[in-house]
């Protein structure tokens, strides 16, 4: 009797443990969808950057030329 209560133990800790695995894996994904996503919306800025100041180099240079 006292190894079933034993045994009974040991399995209710073991769904315990898994449970809290369970949680600290999906907390994890989590924080790492959320660094992804910021990762690339950082990507997006410089890239809506990096056209805006090729687009202004490029009037410039028009603006250069017609002056000419």
């Amino acid at each position: 009797m006292i190894e079933y209560e034993l045994y009974k133990n040991r399995q209710q800790e073991l769904l315990t443990i898994a449970g809290r695995d369970r949680m600290v894996v999906a907390a994890l994904r989590s924080r790492r969808a959320a660094a992804k996503a910021r990762r690339a919306e950082r990507v997006q800025q410089e890239t809506v950057q990096s056209a805006a100041a090729i687009e202004s180099l490029r009037m410039r240079r028009n603006l250069q030329l017609l002056t000419r």
